[in-house]
C-alpha cells in the first residue's frame, strides 16, 4: 500500500514533466474546442433558400457569410484562437513561474533532508561519547550498520554517501585510541570492518583463474594508538594504514592485505598474520613475539629492531628485505640480537635479494 501511495504522489508532484504534460493536454483540448465550435457555428448559418433568382441567391450567400463571420468572432474558431493567444501568453508566464518554484522547492527539500541526515548522524556521534558504556556500544553498532548497509531513507547524493562512509570509518578508528572499555572496544573493532565493497584477488591467487575475494575496505586509515587486542580483522584491506604504537595483541589479520602498512612500535604479541600480504610493510621496533606469519608475503618488509622471539614464518615469502638487527630474546629487552638473514636461516627460510 505504501508503494502505491508513493507512486500516486510521484504522479501528482508538480515538476517539469507534470507541467509539460498538463500544457500538452491543454493544447489538445483547445484544438478540439476550436474545431467543434467552428462546426457548431457553421451549422445552420445559411437561411432557408426558397428563391431561385441569381440576384437573390447572391444576396443570401452574402448574408450567410456575414452571419458566419459574426458567429466565428463571438463563439467560433476566431474567438477561440484569440483565447489561445491569451492562454499562451498567460500560461507561459504561469508555467515558467511554476517550473521556477518546483526547482526552488526541490532544492529546499534537498537542503532540509541533508539537515535531517546530518542531525541524525551527529546524534549517533554524541552517543559514542556518552558516559554510559552501553550507549557507546550501541552507537558503535549504529555506525557499523551505516557501513554495512547505508540507510535507504537517507536520500543523499552518491558523493555525500561516500563522505559519510569515510567519516564513519575515521570516527571508529579514532574511537579505538580513545575508548577504554573492553566490550565497547570489541564492538568498535567489529563495526569498522563492515564496509565490504573491495574486490580483488588474493596475492597467492595471482595467475590462477579464481574469483576475486571480498575484503573490508579500511585502507589508509589511521589506527595509531588503537586498542585493538583480540580484534578479528581477517580478509580486510589495511594497505597504507598506520598502526603506530597500536595494541594488536592476538589480533587476526589472516588473509588480509597489509601492503605498505606501518606497524612501527606496534604490539603484535600472538597476532595471526597467516597468508597476509605484507609487501613493503614496516615492522620497525614492533613486538612480534609469538606472532604467526606462516605463508605471509613479506617481500621488502622492514624488521629493523623488531622483537621476533618464537615468531613463526614457515612458508612465508621473503624477497629483498633490508638487512637489519632483530631482537630474539624472550623478554624482548634486546639482550640477544641477530641479523635478519641469520634469523631467517634459523627458521630454514632462504633469504633472497634482487
Amino acid at each position: 500500500m505504501s508503494n502505491r501511495r508513493k507512486g500516486i504522489k510521484r504522479i501528482f508532484v508538480l515538476n517539469q514533466y507534470t507541467i509539460a504534460t498538463l500544457v500538452g493536454l491543454s493544447f489538445l483540448l483547445i484544438i478540439a474546442v476550436v474545431y467543434l465550435s467552428q462546426v457548431w457555428v457553421e451549422r445552420g448559418s445559411l437561411p432557408p433558400n426558397s428563391v431561385t433568382g441569381p440576384k437573390e441567391q447572391y444576396e443570401i450567400a452574402k448574408l450567410a457569410a456575414e452571419i458566419r463571420q459574426v458567429r466565428s468572432d463571438t463563439s467560433g474558431s476566431l474567438f477561440w484562437l484569440k483565447m489561445i493567444a491569451l492562454f499562451v501568453t498567460v500560461g507561459g508566464a504561469v508555467g515558467g513561474y511554476l517550473i521556477g518554484q518546483s526547482h526552488a522547492t526541490t532544492k529546499r527539500i534537498d537542503f532540509e533532508n541533508r539537515k535531517s541526515v546530518d542531525a541524525a548522524y551527529q546524534a549517533i556521534i554524541l552517543e559514542l561519547s556518552d558516559k554510559a558504556a552501553l550507549l557507546r556500544a550501541a552507537a558503535a553498532v549504529k555506525l557499523g550498520a551505516i557501513l554495512n548497509s547505508f540507510p535507504h531513507e537517507w536520500n543523499v547524493s552518491d558523493e555525500r554517501k561516500r563522505q559519510l562512509v569515510l567519516l564513519t570509518k575515521q570516527v571508529l578508528a579514532a574511537a579505538l585510541s580513545i575508548e577504554k572499555d573492553p566490550k565497547v572496544l570489541k564492538t568498535l573493532t567489529i563495526a569498522i570492518v563492515l564496509h565490504k565493497h573491495l574486490l580483488r584477488k588474493h596475492w597467492r591467487d595471482q595467475g590462477v583463474e579464481s574469483q576475486a575475494r571480498v575484503y573490508a575496505d579500511v585502507s589508509g586509515m589511521d589506527f595509531s594508538g588503537a586498542r585493538a587486542a583480540d580484534a578479528y580483522w581477517a580478509k580486510a584491506d589495511f594497505s597504507y594504514a598506520d598502526f603506530y604504537r597500536a595494541d594488536l595483541a592476538r589480533a587476526s589479520f589472516r588473509d588480509s592485505i597489509l601492503e605498505t602498512a606501518q606497524f612501527r612500535e606496534a604490539k603484535l604479541l600472538g597476532a595471526v598474520l597467516v597468508n597476509a600480504d605484507c609487501n613493503g610493510a614496516n615492522f620497525k621496533f614492533a613486538d612480534l613475539r609469538g606472532a604467526n606469519l606462516s605463508g605471509a608475503r613479506l617481500s621488502k618488509t622492514n624488521f629493523d629492531g623488531a622483537k621476533v622471539y618464537k615468531c613463526t614464518v614457515s612458508g612465508a615469502e621473503f624477497l629483498d628485505n633490508p638487512e637489519a638487527d632483530v631482537d630474539v630474546s624472550g623478554s624482548g629487552d634486546g639482550s640477544s640480537t641477530l641479523k635478519v638473514s641469520e634469523w631467517l636461516g634459523q627458521n630454514q627460510i632462504r633469504f633472497a635479494r634482487l
